[in-house]
This record gives C-alpha cells, sequence and structure tokens, in this order.
C-alpha cells in the first residue's frame, strides 16, 4: 500500500479550520468573562494594605521605655510575664 501525499493534505486542512474555528470559539467567550471582587474581600484588602503600612517598631513604645529605664523606673513583673507566656492567647495583647 502506497500513501501519497496528495491524500494526506485535505485532512490536514480540515483540522486546521477545525482548530482556527475552536480558537475564535475561546476568544470569544474569554472576552465575556468578568471579575467580581466580594465587598469582604474589597475590605480585607484595604486592612491588608493598612497593615502593610504600619512600622515594624513601635517608636512611641520604644521611647516610653528607653525613658523609663534611664530613669530606673522600669520593672518587670516575672509573675505576669509568665502568666502571658503560658495564657492560650500568649502576650498577643500586650
Amino acid at each position: 500500500m502506497k500513501i501519497d501525499s496528495a491524500s494526506i493534505s485535505p485532512v490536514g486542512s480540515v483540522q486546521a479550520a477545525t482548530r482556527v474555528s475552536q480558537i475564535s470559539k475561546v476568544n470569544t467567550v474569554s472576552q465575556q468573562d468578568q471579575l467580581a471582587v466580594s465587598e469582604n474581600a474589597q475590605v480585607f484588602q484595604k486592612l491588608l494594605q493598612k497593615i502593610k503600612d504600619m512600622p515594624d517598631i513601635r517608636e512611641d513604645k520604644v521611647t516610653a521605655i528607653s525613658e523609663q529605664i534611664a530613669n530606673c523606673e522600669f520593672n518587670l513583673d516575672a509573675a505576669s510575664i509568665a502568666e502571658g507566656i503560658l495564657s492560650p492567647n500568649g502576650m498577643e495583647g500586650k
């Protein structure tokens, strides 16, 4: 059996035409796609940006504690530190 190129080319052109029509269908669908972000996601994004804008070091607390140390007024309460470490929430609020 001998296969020549004349019998194969029409199949190739049909396949190519089918692919082009499939691509054009995909393009029309993607143009209609829309993205909707919920209100909660928008609020979350704004809060996340505010957190990113906050400084890593709270200068007001550093200054206050530095002044207390300089004036020999800074006292550590070991019991409250231990309690904070051992509590389920840790020392988050301190």
